[in-house]
């Protein structure tokens, strides 16, 4: 579990550019998608003093009506009641290897649920959250279970999620996650991303970017990350951005994926090839090991790129002064930017409300969060006749999504990258963000930073693959 506590802002930005010229984009923008379309037993669910049909607002930031009252009526797909509706989500933090892993997840879906409920939740049935814990190993069991158990599947991830693609498909199961990492995942049938991760694009503006601020960083780059099959296919994808950038790649490695005896052999893989700058693929504590080592072996680096999960406060705290010239790549307004965005301050006020002792300042709890809120405004517009498939081609619709204004602009029904992106820079007091001529609030949005890939990363699952078809969802 994560503290509610966060770094101290500081850096070379006191205030996004033009935020409030950006905040009301998103308010139209948000607004417009709105108009288109909200444990595995009762005791694990999120809890609420108010009972079906309570009265409230329901709205998060620029999103109205997100959740509200009503008097359903009938049992209108699996694990829906007149009173509730079933949903799950999965997250690794049971992992006796990771303890802890992903937790945001978990603790993200408790607090939207309660703050749903308190507000009459979908219609005025109920949101009970059924929390698979797959433990890094146990996707397929868990994904049984929710088979048998659940609505949907909202808001989640697992590490090795290529594990529980075809038996989601084959029971009809759809999802909109919290992320996806394998290739049969991104862009899997019966699934729609809030922020998608692809494996048709890429943002490439942070590496034109970096090889412009740090130019010996790009001629003398290395890529290094975890050996799993989810991190193999971004390293990959990771290799041709880097490339498209012109940077020259002189190093290319891997870890274990929970991290390597000792890191001195490769910090002297690095040092012997004169690498200057590091694309990493993994996760914070395994990057903090790193940062450690290298600093331990008096070996600088001009800067580390690195994905929207190593902004989280954990980075810092086990890499301590290590810790230098990370820059994380995102698409969400950061926590420390939460006065100036009105939707990111409601965010960690929710947490404060229902789950104080929650990891609320973590990059995959926002993200779960949008998917929570596309999720039920996908669901609100059923009315009473609440489906899998009246949801799911409700946010399949979606084609600008902010979150209510968590996030830039994202396109789930197309399943690009988004062209916005901002950068984190981590250090050891904390997180700053450096100016990347943003154009779009806090976001460089240049309709130049989009890279179509033209290397094979795999294929996603379909319902073919496994004897179906779109028409077999109720």
């Amino acid at each position: 579990m994560g503290s509610t506590g966060g770094p101290a802002r500081s850096g070379r930005r006191t205030a996004p550019s033009g935020c409030a010229r950006w905040l009301a984009a998103l308010s139209v923008v948000a607004l417009a998608t709105a108009a288109c379309g909200r444990n595995t037993s009762e005791p694990r669910s999120a809890t609420s003093s108010t009972t079906r049909g309570a009265a409230g607002a329901g709205d998060f930031g620029t999103l109205e009506g997100v959740c509200g009252p009503g008097d359903p009526k009938g049992s209108t797909d699996r694990a829906v009641t007149p009173s509730s509706v079933t949903v799950g989500t999965f997250s690794d933090p049971g992992s006796s290897i990771r303890p802890g892993l992903n937790q945001e997840l978990f603790d993200t879906a408790e607090v939207f649920a309660a703050w749903c409920n308190d507000h009459g939740g979908i219609n005025g049935r109920r949101i009970v959250v059924d929390e698979h814990d797959s433990a890094l190993f146990n996707v397929r069991p868990e994904m049984a279970k929710a088979c048998e158990d659940d609505f949907f599947l909202v808001g989640g991830g697992a590490a090795f999620d290529q594990e529980g693609v075809k038996p989601r498909l084959e029971c009809l199961l759809p999802a909109i996650s919290g992320f996806a990492v394998s290739s049969e995942a991104r862009g899997a049938d019966l699934q729609v991303q809030p922020i998608p991760n692809g494996i048709r694009s890429q943002v490439l503006g942070p590496y034109d970017w970096l090889a412009e601020e740090f130019p010996a960083g790009a001629s003398h780059a290395g890529i290094l990350g975890a050996a799993i099959p989810g991190g193999q296919v971004t390293l990959a994808m990771r290799r041709e951005l880097a490339r498209a950038a012109g940077w020259k790649l002189v190093y290319d490695g891997t870890v274990p994926a929970t991290g390597p005896p000792t890191w001195a052999p490769y910090v002297e893989g690095l040092r012997s090839k004169g690498v200057k700058g590091l694309v990493w693929v993994g996760e914070p504590e395994n990057l903090a090991a790193l940062e450690s080592a290298l600093r331990d072996a008096n070996y600088h680096l001009d800067f580390v790129i690195t994905d929207s999960n190593h902004y989280d406060q954990k980075l810092i705290d086990l890499g301590g002064a290590a810790v230098d010239n990370v820059y994380v790549v995102g698409a969400l307004v950061p926590f420390e930017m939460a006065d100036e965005n009105p939707a990111t301050r409601e965010y960690l006020d929710l947490f404060e409300k229902y789950k104080p002792e929650g990891k609320a300042r973590a990059y995959l709890g926002l993200q779960g969060m949008s998917a929570w809120l596309l999720f039920a405004t996908s669901a609100t517009k059923c009315g009473d006749d609440l489906t899998r498939r009246c949801v799911y081609d409700n946010a399949r619709r979606v084609t600008g999504w902010t979150g209510g204004g968590l996030h830039a602009p994202q396109n789930p029904s197309e399943g690009l990258a988004s062209k916005c992106f901002m950068l984190y820079r981590a250090g050891a007091d904390g997180f700053t963000f450096p100016d990347v001529d943003p154009d779009d609030g806090p976001f460089n949005c240049d309709a130049d930073n989009i890279l179509m890939l033209k290397g094979d990363y795999g294929k996603p699952t379909t319902l073919a693959d496994v004897g179906r078809s779109i028409d077999d969802l109720p």
